[in-house]
């Protein structure tokens, strides 16, 4: 033992920086003890060590599965110097461990290889998470470190022994939040169930980063990945401020409709505000998808967000150059799109790879959470019943294929208006439907005659139907199911308006 009776216990799986507190920590007089692969790092950087099977007289068995897990390891660890405890441990030739330096194995890693669950379940750490839940329960006198980022605290703390109680119950909560969260991998690995009937649910998460701020500039924010197969880990901020929490939203929206879209071999561009889409199009050429879009609501694009699904080339970079924009998504930039839109040194540049399909959808209440399965699904438009006479043409049922992609990202009561693969107008968010038909139709910048109006669920009575055919709309698109069904039906077919009854509904709160 060292001259300082002061003892750590070391067992990493990652073991950058290990050397140095070794050093550190055997130069002022620490025992160091270790197992497996660590101890064997730490002697071959001339660090002695004390093995844990010398302490224990057991050694590790079952393929390397036991190796700390024994009373002469934890009883130190947990016991208290304010109490009989240490008296205990002396009876038993025992000393206190005063520092427990311990990260997992690497269970996330190997969950993105998508390795075999024989694989999955020897990466599951036992030993580790353990020991820092014994330390880190005991805090007060035993110190537990799980971060990287808190190494220098054993030179600038531990060694001069200056912790005080509330440093020592952050390292606490550091830990158990550690453990937590590698708990919630695996029990989510685990998880074949596809419904909500567990009894518990643990969302844990990793931080990303800080955000700018919250909603508010008076609100903190921050990012926390749950999945380790977020596309959010490798999203590529190219140039701009800092992300707010506002901004994530949108950029979330913006993602999920780029997805709808990121198969498809022409253009698609979409303009998002306050996380609803106020304008979209689709075009064989990129710069005219952008003004396509652009023309749903010019207005309300002013400092929104933009996506594509494609590479922004540099035409694309020049047209949105001249108007203020907060974020540009796509998968990539092109090099001459760069160099042009590097000038507007506050516009955030974001490359965001498509593809991602979120299953479930979460939201906050008073102290807990509601959650639900994502609204992924998609109906084809050859599966929609039609319910008047009048039959689509064949640009029609196009626009109503673009349209039934992008109404469900509309908050409800939504009301969508499309031609030619473009936005027209949206009603959003109103608390009758025929306010957001309205709307919808008066936001348009160009006439709507000739147009596709989709709706997210029903309409209750045939006003909106009335007011539809009064703006020269041809066809109505909307999941049918209210009482008044036929009602609807015979002012569509009056009115020579072609409906359409999807079944489904895509309310958006």
């Amino acid at each position: 033992m060292g001259n300082s009776g002061k003892r750590a216990l070391i067992s990493v799986y990652y073991k950058d920086g290990i050397d140095e507190i070794g050093k550190a920590l055997h130069k002022n007089g620490w025992e160091i003890i270790s197992t497996g692969g660590t101890a064997s790092f730490l002697e071959e950087n001339s660090i002695p060590v004390t093995k844990v099977s010398d302490i224990t007289g057991f050694p590790e068995i079952l393929g390397g599965r036991v190796k700390t897990l024994h009373p002469k390891i934890f009883g130190p660890i947990l016991a208290k110097k304010s109490n009989e405890h240490i008296k205990e441990l002396e009876q038993l030739s025992l000393s206190k461990i005063d520092l427990v330096i311990v990260n997992f194995y690497p269970f996330e890693e190997f969950l993105k290889n998508n390795s075999s669950l024989e694989t999955m379940i020897e990466k599951i750490d036992i030993g580790g998470p353990t020991m820092v839940r014994a330390a880190a329960k005991n805090y007060m006198d035993t110190i537990v470190i799980v971060k990287g980022s808190d190494y220098n605290l054993v030179e600038d703390k531990v060694i001069p022994g200056t912790f005080s109680s509330s440093e020592r119950k952050k390292l606490s909560f550091k830990a158990f939040s550690y453990t937590s969260y590698y708990d919630s991998l695996v029990a989510n690995y685990l998880n074949d169930g596809t419904g909500f009937e567990n009894d518990f649910l643990n969302i844990a998460g990793k931080k990303f980063f800080t955000l700018r701020y919250g909603e508010n500039p008076h609100q903190k924010g921050a990012i926390y990945i749950t999945d380790s197969d977020s596309p959010i880990k490798n999203l590529h901020q190219l140039q701009g401020k800092q992300l707010s929490y506002n901004n994530v939203l949108d950029l979330s929206v913006v993602y999920d409709m780029i997805n709808q879209f990121h198969e498809e071999k022409d253009h698609f561009c979409v303009v998002v505000k306050h996380q609803n889409p106020c304008g979209a199009a689709l075009h064989s050429s990129q710069s005219e998808a952008f003004e396509n879009a652009l023309s749903g609501d010019p207005v309300s694009a002013f400092g929104g967000i933009i996506g594509f699904n494609h590479k922004v080339d540099k035409l694309s970079a020049e047209k949105m150059s001249k108007m203020f924009l907060e974020v540009i998504i796509a998968p990539e930039f092109s090099e001459d799109s760069i160099n042009i839109l590097k000038k507007k040194k506050n516009l955030r540049l974001i490359e965001l790879k498509p593809g991602y399909l979120e299953k479930n959808y979460i939201k906050s209440i008073q102290g807990g959470f509601i959650i639900q399965e994502k609204d992924n699904f998609n109906k084809g438009r050859s599966e929609f019943d039609q319910k008047t006479a009048k039959e689509l043409t064949e640009s029609e049922k196009q626009d109503v294929a673009f349209g039934w992609k992008i109404i469900k990202y509309i908050k409800s009561n939504a009301i969508l208006i499309v031609k030619d693969q473009k936005i027209l107008g949206v009603g959003a968010g109103q608390m009758s439907r025929i306010d957001s038909v309205n709307i919808a139709i008066n936001k348009s910048e160009s006439s709507v005659k000739g147009s596709i109006l989709l709706s997210d669920a029903f309409f209750p009575f045939s006003d909106s139907i009335e007011t539809a055919s009064d703006a020269g709309i041809s066809v109505v698109v909307e999941p049918g199911g209210s009482v008044r069904d036929d009602e609807v039906i015979k002012a569509a077919d009056s009115f020579g308006i072609s409906l359409l009854f999807t079944g489904v509904r895509h309310f958006l709160h």
